[in-house]
């Protein structure tokens, strides 16, 4: 009788289990491959709804007022996570005004997805 309850009792716990769903292991994304050194087509960028800011320093190369943005060559951002590269980024005007071509700055910038603006400009 022993035997037959304890087997019966083994049973049930067996089937119980049968009815148990379970969750498919996650599956992990591949590593994006390491991007060169000024190549910003191959760095990842951050999702749109991410917002990340850091602060950087180079020289300015161009100032466009039309458009409202400057172009900077510089040294790596590691608040955003850029390695060091030449690139144009919008600005407000108030910033627009004031660079200068050729000058060593340090700045702030504030990106948003594939969006990047300068938000501020200091003198080196």
């Amino acid at each position: 009788m022993k035997h037959a309850l304890i087997l019966s009792a083994g049973l049930a716990i067996g089937l119980a289990a049968c009815g148990q769903k379970t969750e498919p292991a996650p599956v992990e994304a591949p590593a994006a491959a390491p991007a060169a050194a000024g190549d910003m087509a191959a760095t990842p960028m951050a999702p749109a709804e991410a917002v990340k800011s850091g602060a950087g320093s180079g020289v300015i190369t161009k100032v466009d007022a039309a458009t409202g943005s400057v172009t900077i060559d510089h040294g790596p951002i590691p608040g955003v996570g850029w390695p060091a590269m030449t690139m144009s980024f919008k600005a407000a005007p108030a910033v627009v005004a004031k660079a200068r071509v050729g000058e060593r700055i340090q700045f702030d910038v504030t990106v948003r997805g594939r969006e990047s603006e300068v938000t501020a400009i200091r003198p080196q």
